[in-house]
């Protein structure tokens, strides 16, 4: 990842509320944990990113899990909502693999250090049962996923010979990279390709996935528009 590892300034006065300070270090741990790893932060370095000593920290929260606790949460289980929400609308298949992509390039490029912390910490997630929630949420995530795959192979929408696992894991992939790019990227790289809308980062890549898994009759089709994905429209 282009982010660097060094310390970044947080805002904040000498005289802030504890509120305050409490989301200052939860800036510089989503920073830190993102850039770095979550095993391979110490709080001496958190508290140096925050401009806190280390005995400071340990006001605000008990340990470093809880931290990542309160950065992965509601992240987690809104990726997982808002699939699951498109899976329950009345559409055909390929209009609700389309909802998914916008749904998932948003919430990716918003929050693209949690992401990036979801991603780089899943077997830290895997062996510690505290976090089962995450595994779950993610679990259910991919599971929306491919039922909508499934359901396109069987209504004849999308062709009968992918591997769902390899193209659901791909896709997934890709849309990280993709907002770590529109994050993070250099500037030369940007200014070369232009400023790009989220929207538009969206449509390339369904264009890109629809042109993958379509049946040959159906490639030059007219993509569908998912509406108010997920209960956000588009930018």
């Amino acid at each position: 990842m282009s982010t660097r590892a060094g310390k970044r300034p947080v805002p904040g006065a000498s005289t802030e509320k504890g509120t305050d300070r409490r989301e200052r270090i939860l800036l510089a741990a989503r920073h830190r944990f993102a850039a770095s790893g979550f095993e391979s932060t110490t709080v001496r370095q958190l508290a140096d990113d925050a401009g806190l000593l280390a005995g400071s920290l340990y006001y605000h929260f008990a340990n470093k899990e809880q931290m990542l606790h309160e950065i992965v949460r509601d992240v987690v289980n809104r990726l997982r909502d808002g699939a699951q929400e498109i899976q329950q609308r009345q559409t055909n298949p390929e209009t609700s693999l389309v909802a998914l992509i916008y749904f998932d390039v948003k919430e990716r490029t918003t929050d693209q250090e949690v992401h990036a912390i979801l991603h780089q910490e899943r077997a830290y997630y895997r062996s510690n049962p505290d976090f089962d929630y995450v595994v779950a949420a993610r679990r259910d995530h991919y599971l929306v996923w491919r039922a909508i795959l499934e359901q396109g192979i069987e209504q004849g929408y999308f062709r009968a010979d992918i591997n769902i696992f390899l193209t659901l894991t791909t896709i997934i992939r890709m849309l990280n990279t993709a907002a770590d790019w529109y994050i993070h990227d250099d500037r030369a790289t940007i200014s070369a390709a232009g400023i790009i809308s989220r929207d538009e980062l969206s449509a390339f890549y369904v264009n890109f996935v629809l042109r993958a898994v379509r049946t040959s009759e159906r490639i030059e089709a007219p993509v569908p528009w998912p509406g108010n994905y997920a209960g956000a429209a588009g930018e």
